[in-house]
């Protein structure tokens, strides 16, 4: 076990100090008046730390791990057309797009994509602020789906008001029922006049899932449930220093709670997944010809899950790190602490994660 440990750390010291030489010399990149292409990769590695209940030291976790890898390649062709296509863990599509821009200052997308729901859920993993998304964004969020989108972006010197908006259509491939086509959108904007680094948002989603209305083991039928999402924004940056805050909630409409005994009538219920978080960080300078910078953040996170998933309950987090950017950021090392306290059972289950990220 213990060299099992010194070979993976051996490995993680390697990629931080050869990571970005190597990333130097195997980028590609070529361009033409009408097309090009460029090759990215994306690799974090890091240690994990669980720590569980007081008294049950022996339900720790303590891993090693590549977290993230991703290879990718995108550019534009005819200059008005770009794509992406990305391989995560090299085994998957994660992403698969083309885009066009439109007149007037819109465009469309369509492919395996973002669907335009929040703004941490839309982040992609090389840019998170910690190293994990809240669980609002993992649980309410939409992610990546396979859709049709139109996007908006309207923003010049002479008006003081920078505003824009995306809408779409996607497929609900995930549910594992039926494909039905759901739709989502988000408008944001700048409230203030003449501050462009303030800005507020809202984002909807609404789809309809379909369900089995099981008895025991038999199925009893079918019904469709609708399941809306809504969600607010606001961030700020001032220099180096930046502030977000973010609200989600999910409804779970006419979902099967049971049959009383004896009887074959059918009991739903209603109830939402619920969650807000706050971030705040500040970008330091370093004055050093590698090491570009480090940025000191914390953040706030209160997650209530419907109780749709038993075992579930109300909890919120703290989180506390700095991450560190070498090489114009093709390299960054990050480590933070998240306190999570459970309201109902309080318990803990905080984690500690230190980990390297190289990305070309």
């Amino acid at each position: 076990m213990r060299r099992a440990v010194e070979r993976i750390s051996a490995i993680i010291m390697a990629t931080a100090l050869c990571g970005p030489a190597a990333a130097r010399a195997v980028a590609v990149s070529y361009a033409a008046e009408d097309f090009s292409v460029n090759v990215g990769l994306l690799l974090r590695a890091g240690h994990y730390y669980t720590f569980a209940e007081p008294n049950k030291k022996n339900m720790d976790r303590s891993s090693f791990g590549v977290t993230e890898a991703e290879l990718a390649t995108f550019g534009h062709v005819f200059k008005k057309v770009s794509y992406n296509l990305s391989v995560g863990s090299f085994s998957y599509v994660r992403e698969a797009w083309a885009a066009v821009d439109l007149p007037g200052g819109f465009s469309a997308k369509i492919g395996e994509q973002f669907v335009p729901f929040g703004v941490e859920a839309t982040t992609p993993e090389a840019y998170l602020t910690c190293s994990t998304r809240t669980e609002s964004s993992y649980n309410i969020g939409r992610g990546r789906d396979l859709g049709l989108r139109f996007d908006y972006h309207r923003a010049s010197n002479d008006w003081p008001y920078e505003v824009g908006g995306a809408a779409g259509v996607y497929n609900n491939a995930d549910r594992n029922y039926d494909c039905l086509v759901d739709g989502a959108w988000r408008v944001y904007g700048t409230p203030a006049p003449g501050v462009r680094t303030l800005e507020a948002g809202c984002s909807f989603y609404y789809g309809k899932e379909i369900r089995p209305i099981e008895i025991g083991q038999l199925v009893d039928g079918y019904y469709y449930f609708s399941a809306p999402r809504l969600g607010f924004d606001v961030s700020y940056e001032a220099g180096p220093f930046n502030v977000a805050a973010e609200y989600m909630q999910y409804l779970i409409r006419q979902y099967y709670v049971g049959t009383p005994p004896g009887s074959r009538e059918h009991l739903f219920k209603d109830d939402y997944y619920r969650g807000y978080f706050a971030t705040i960080g500040y970008l330091f300078p370093l004055p050093y010809k590698y090491a570009n910078s480090i940025r000191p953040y914390a953040r706030y996170e209160h997650f209530k899950p419907a109780v749709i998933r038993r075992g579930r309950v109300a909890e919120n987090n703290y989180t506390g790190g700095f991450s560190t950017f070498f090489f114009d950021r093709v390299l960054m090392f990050r480590a933070d602490y998240t306190r999570k306290i459970e309201e109902e059972n309080r318990t803990t289950n905080d984690r500690i994660a230190s980990e390297f990220q190289l990305m070309f």
